[in-house]
C-alpha cells in the first residue's frame, strides 16, 4: 500500500474511531465538496489546549482533494471561531499537491509545529515479535477495565475505556500479580489492525510491558485476518518508538500539523 491509499484509510479510520471513542457533545463533520474538499472535521470547545495531540479541534486532510482550494482556509476558520474556538489544528497527511496546500496554509495565517513530528509507522505480516518481561499481559472485559480505574489513575485512558466492549476493539492489560500496570487496544478496520492507546504507570515503565502488548495485539490481528498492522506515535515519545521499531513497524509517512493562529 502506498502513503497516499493508507493517508485515505488512516482518515477512514480516524472517522471510524471517533464515532466509538470520543463523548457525544464533540462535534464531528465528513465534508464531501467545496468550500472544504473532502476533509474531515472535528470541533470541542471544551478542549482547545495548546498542545495538537490533546486539543480535538482539528480538520484532516490527504492533500488537495476534490474541491478544496485557496479560499477554503478562510471558511474553515470561520467554522471553528463561530463553534467558540480559539485555537485550532490542521493535520495535513500526503495527498496530491502537498506544495500547494502548504501555500494555502501559510497565506492563511497558520505555522507549521515543527519541534515535534508525528510519524504513522505500518507493519506488513503478523509473525511474532520477540520481547521480555516479568509482567502478565492478557485480554480484558469492560468490567474488568472499570475495576481497574482507581489503581490505574491517569494511565486508563478516557478513550479506552469508551471503546471497551466496542465492535471492532479488543482490550488488553498488564499486570504485577493481580495489579494492572499497563494499558493497550487493537481496532481492527478495513482489514488493517491498529494498535492505539497504549499506556503505562510510570512507576513500571521499562520492564516490558508495551513490548509485550504490542506482541499479543499483533498474534491478535493475526487471528482477526489483518494482513497489515499500524501504529501513531510522537518523535517525543521515544521509547514508545523504539518499541514500536524493535516489533518490526517502519515509518510510512509522518503527519504534518499546522496550528491555527500561528
Amino acid at each position: 500500500m502506498d502513503e497516499i491509499a493508507l493517508s485515505l484509510k488512516m482518515k477512514r479510520l480516524v472517522r471510524w474511531l471517533d464515532d466509538r471513542c470520543q463523548p457525544d457533545n464533540v462535534v464531528r463533520r465528513q465534508f464531501d465538496g467545496p468550500p472544504f474538499g473532502h476533509c474531515y472535521v472535528t470541533i470541542d470547545p471544551e478542549r482547545q489546549g495548546r498542545v495538537a495531540s490533546i486539543n480535538l479541534n482539528r480538520v484532516y486532510l490527504c492533500g488537495t482533494e476534490a474541491g478544496l482550494d485557496a479560499g477554503s482556509f478562510a471558511r474553515l476558520i470561520e467554522l471553528f471561531t463561530a463553534g467558540g474556538v480559539r485555537r485550532f489544528f490542521v493535520w495535513l497527511s500526503p495527498g496530491p499537491d502537498m506544495d500547494a496546500v502548504r501555500g494555502w496554509l501559510e497565506a492563511g495565517g497558520f505555522s507549521r509545529i515543527r519541534h515535534v513530528s508525528y510519524p504513522t509507522l505500518m507493519r506488513t505480516g503478523v509473525e511474532p515479535s520477540h520481547f521480555k518481561t516479568d509482567l502478565e499481559v492478557r485480554e480484558v472485559r469492560p468490567d474488568e477495565i472499570e475495576a481497574a480505574r482507581d489503581q490505574l489513575g491517569e494511565t486508563l485512558w478516557p478513550d479506552y475505556r469508551r471503546s471497551a466492549g466496542k465492535d471492532g476493539f479488543t482490550h488488553y492489560m498488564a499486570f504485577d500479580g493481580k495489579r494492572p500496570v499497563a494499558i493497550a487496544a487493537l481496532a481492527v478496520f478495513e482489514g488493517l489492525g491498529y494498535l492505539t492507546t497504549a499506556a503505562t504507570a510510570e512507576a513500571d515503565r521499562r520492564r516490558g510491558a508495551q513490548q509485550a502488548l504490542i506482541a499479543r495485539r499483533i498474534e491478535r490481528a493475526g487471528r482477526s485476518g489483518c494482513s497489515m498492522l499500524v501504529s501513531e506515535t510522537l518523535s517525543i515519545l521515544e521509547h514508545s518508538l523504539r518499541n514500536l521499531q524493535r516489533a518490526g513497524f517502519r515509518q510510512v509517512y509522518e503527519k504534518e500539523v499546522y496550528q491555527w493562529p500561528g
